[in-house]
């Protein structure tokens, strides 16, 4: 169990890894990228780009906890792995495939590092759009 913990503890760090990095690299190119005029349509263009980074970032951190369960030969193959990763992760638990009992509790920190990487990316997004609705009232006033 200890052994299990310790592994959890450096999957839940590689996570926190990567989507602070993606974060990082993101606010740096809303920051550094031409700040034109904005409107309406490229508003929503800067939203469906940070959605999809987001998304892609989850994603890899999905694989990450997927390749570590067939390292560990938790699932039988590796399309088995990603599917209860990604289900896991997202906390949706569907219960078809699941892993041996003395894997369970591994499975659980996914679930939690899930939640917690989702709302970064919730906030991260609620962030941006109060910029730009911050950024827009300002541009109305002058």
């Amino acid at each position: 169990m200890i052994a299990q913990l310790l592994e959890g503890a450096v999957l839940v760090a590689i996570t926190v890894a990567i989507h602070g990095a993606m974060m990082g690299w993101l606010l740096w190119r809303l920051r550094h990228v031409a700040q034109h005029k904005r409107t309406l349509l490229g508003n929503y263009a800067v939203l469906a780009e940070v959605a999809i980074w987001c998304v892609l970032a989850h994603l890899a951190e999905i694989v990450i906890w997927a390749l570590f369960y067939q390292w560990q030969d938790v699932m039988a193959n590796l399309e088995d792995a990603v599917y209860f990763s990604a289900v896991t992760y997202a906390t949706i638990g569907y219960g078809d495939v699941v892993p041996p009992e003395n894997w369970r509790l591994l499975a659980s920190m996914e679930g939690l590092i899930g939640i917690l990487m989702c709302a970064w990316s919730g906030g991260f997004i609620f962030a941006i759009v109060s910029r730009l609705h911050h950024d827009a009232t300002v541009h109305r006033q002058s």
